[in-house]
């Protein structure tokens, strides 16, 4: 009768697990929009960091940053980001000593018809140059007053877009849609609380090759864990088996 109980009693806690771990996987992949591919969550996930650490010197959302990066550089597979290492499709004029990339681009100069042209764009090293480089040309910029310390990614968009960032007269709600649809406001808060339960204090450290975002969503998945068993052990069925001796 003994082995019995023990029997029972195991069984239980591979039920409970079974649950537990069932109630994970769903919860995970109702995390993020099931059409993402890896090299999407990859570049989230490097160029999130890389955002999260600039703004805590520059002070310009990381929301807003990841967002612009993804739009203008197409997930990181443009001809710009892949030859130029350039994310952020900052044209090279006068102001600019370094290296420059030459290739096509349309713009929307009456607001309705896109034409195409010839322009020299930054080029750069590496991403984290051209992420360094973007906030450092935004702070430059008087213009760009309005978007540096705003802590609403949807003025920020806006005006960032207002300013004349770009031409595109959608601009500032495709901007919104992608912090809204991948909840690129974590990495905000990433940069605003360094040393909260499960954010890293030095994002985008080489030695945490998973960034900062990883640590988060581990943190997240955590604290899900444990609701999800505490769910699982008020269950009366479970607890019964639990109670038996």
């Amino acid at each position: 009768m003994k082995h019995t109980r023990k029997s029972i009693r195991a069984l239980a806690v591979v039920l409970a697990a079974a649950l537990l771990l069932g109630g994970f996987a769903a919860t995970a992949s109702a995390a993020l929009p099931s059409n993402m591919t890896q090299a999407q969550k990859d570049f989230i996930a490097t160029v999130g960091a890389m955002a999260a650490a600039d703004m805590k010197k520059s002070d310009i959302l990381a929301s807003l940053t990841l967002a612009q990066a993804i739009l203008e550089s197409g997930w990181g597979t443009s001809t710009l980001a892949t030859q130029a290492n350039a994310l952020f499709g900052i044209k090279a004029d006068s102001r600019w000593s370094g290296r420059v990339f030459s290739k096509q681009t349309q713009e929307c100069y009456d607001g309705v018809n896109f034409v195409t042209e010839t322009a020299l764009f930054r080029a750069y090293d590496s991403w984290q140059d051209s992420v360094n480089d973007h906030s450092a040309f935004l702070i430059a910029g008087s213009r760009y007053a309005a978007v540096i310390g705003e802590k609403d990614y949807k003025k920020a968009c806006n005006a960032i877009h207002k300013a004349g960032y770009a031409t595109d007269p959608g601009y500032a709600s495709k901007l919104i849609s992608l912090i809204e649809r991948y909840e690129l406001t974590a990495f905000d808060t990433l940069a605003d609380n360094p040393d909260e339960p499960g954010n890293p204090g030095t994002p985008g450290n080489p030695d945490n090759p998973s960034g900062p975002s990883g640590e988060a969503i581990r943190a997240l998945l955590t604290r899900l864990l444990a609701a999800i068993w505490q769910a699982v052990m008020k269950c009366p069925p479970i607890q019964l088996l639990f109670n038996l001796t």
